[in-house]
This record gives structure tokens, C-alpha cells and sequence, in this order.
């Protein structure tokens, strides 16, 4: 019994260590839109069975990362232009709401973390590390969207704002509007700190279309780098 508790340890730990793995690659744009997963690939890299590369790819589809067709496989997942304008309008409706909601109701700890998470945006921004931000800045959003206190609204934007976050870390070209990104951000901080609900609502409504003006879904890239040699820059 020990034995094979110690066995579901290990398991689960291969597991959370390839999830990180891939995650990173993708989010690095290392593991492009479109690239397939192929499960025994994978495993040779990692030195590991199928099945925990099954469970990862299952949560990794489960962040919207990765698309599972019956009978083609597992791809990298990023939502085409005409799902992407799709997401971006269910924002548009919902995050000012709920930045609403964030000036009357976030609390102490909430605010806090913001100011975290726009301290490390703009140290991103000040070593020219623009891409480097966006952990920060998709954190960002979640914090003021866990401030309005409603779990619906939470549940429905937790995914629209990954959605987001993965269209921004493949086709977002704003590096030289990093500052002016930032300076939205710092303001919608400040309402929700003055506890000023409309201002709060008014500048997320006027956020969320100077993200998309950014997007650009003629960008192209180049996978030079096999899977193998990808999964090995991650683990050398």
C-alpha cells in the first residue's frame, strides 16, 4: 500500500513537471498555434509513459491551451480571428462590471496584490522585456475580477481572460505601447483604490479596445526546433 501510494507521489509529480514544461513552451510561443502533440514524442522526451502525458495534455486542454480532435490528436490551441473578436465583446460586457463591483468590494490583500502585479509589469517594461509581462498583467485582471465578489462573474471571465492571454502571448505586437498599457492599468488601480466605481467601469471599458487595436493575426513563426529539442532546452 505504502508502495503504491509513494508510486501516485511520484506519478503526480512527473506530471506537474511536464504540465510547467509545456505550459511555458507554449506560452514562450516555443510550441506555436497548430503544433501537434504527439503523445509518444512526448513521452520519449520526457522519459515518461503515455499516461501522464494524457493527464497533461487533458489540463492543458482544460486552460484552453491545447485542442484534443478524435482521431488527428492533441494541438496547440489559439482561437481564430473571428473567435478571438467573439471573446474580446464577452469582455467588453463583463470585466468593466466587474471592475465595478472591485472598487466597492476588494479588500486589503486584493489591492495589495495589484500593486504586485503592476510593480513586476513595469519592471518588465523598464529591462525591455514587454512579452515577459503579461503573467503580470493577465494577474492583474483576475485580481480585480476576484474583487467583485461575484463567482459567477469570476467563473465566467476566469476563462475569457486565459482566452485572452493566449491570443496576446502569440499575436500581441504592442511593444511600443508598453507604456501606454501600463499607465491604463495604473489608473484603473487608482479608481479601484479611490473606491470609484464609475471611473473604475469607464476606463476598463476604454481598456479593452486599445488591447485589441494590438493584435496582429498576420504574425507568423518559424518552429525551427523539434519537439525533443524543444522539451530539452526546458530541461538541460
Amino acid at each position: 500500500m505504502i508502495y503504491t501510494k509513494m508510486n501516485d507521489i511520484h506519478t503526480k509529480m512527473n506530471e506537474e513537471y511536464i504540465y510547467h514544461i509545456l505550459r511555458n513552451a507554449i506560452f514562450n510561443a516555443d510550441l506555436p498555434p497548430g503544433t501537434k502533440l504527439i503523445e509518444s514524442l512526448l513521452a520519449e522526451a520526457f522519459g515518461v509513459s503515455r499516461t501522464p502525458i494524457r493527464s497533461v495534455l487533458k489540463r492543458l486542454q482544460y486552460d484552453s491551451l491545447v485542442e484534443i480532435i478524435p482521431h488527428r490528436g492533441a494541438f496547440v490551441y489559439c482561437p481564430t480571428p473571428q473567435e478571438s473578436e467573439q471573446i474580446f465583446f464577452v469582455r467588453q460586457i463583463l470585466e468593466p462590471e466587474a471592475a465595478a463591483l472591485a472598487a466597492i468590494h476588494a479588500t486589503i490583500g486584493h489591492l495589495k496584490t495589484m500593486e504586485e502585479m503592476l510593480e513586476k509589469e513595469k519592471e518588465c517594461y523598464e529591462k525591455n522585456e514587454a512579452h515577459k509581462a503579461l503573467p503580470f498583467i493577465e494577474q492583474f485582471h483576475m485580481t480585480i475580477i476576484e474583487a467583485s465578489g461575484n463567482p459567477y462573474l469570476v467563473e465566467c471571465l476566469r476563462r475569457i481572460i486565459s482566452l485572452t492571454h493566449i491570443i496576446l502571448t502569440f499575436y500581441d505586437v504592442s511593444q511600443t505601447h508598453s507604456c501606454d498599457v501600463y499607465e491604463e492599468h495604473e489608473a484603473l488601480y487608482k479608481a479601484i483604490c479611490d473606491r470609484d466605481a464609475d471611473r473604475a467601469k469607464q476606463l476598463t471599458h476604454s481598456h479593452i479596445p486599445s488591447i485589441v487595436k494590438d493584435i496582429d493575426f498576420t504574425k507568423k513563426f518559424n518552429r525551427s526546433l523539434s519537439i525533443q529539442e524543444i522539451i530539452r532546452k526546458y530541461t538541460s
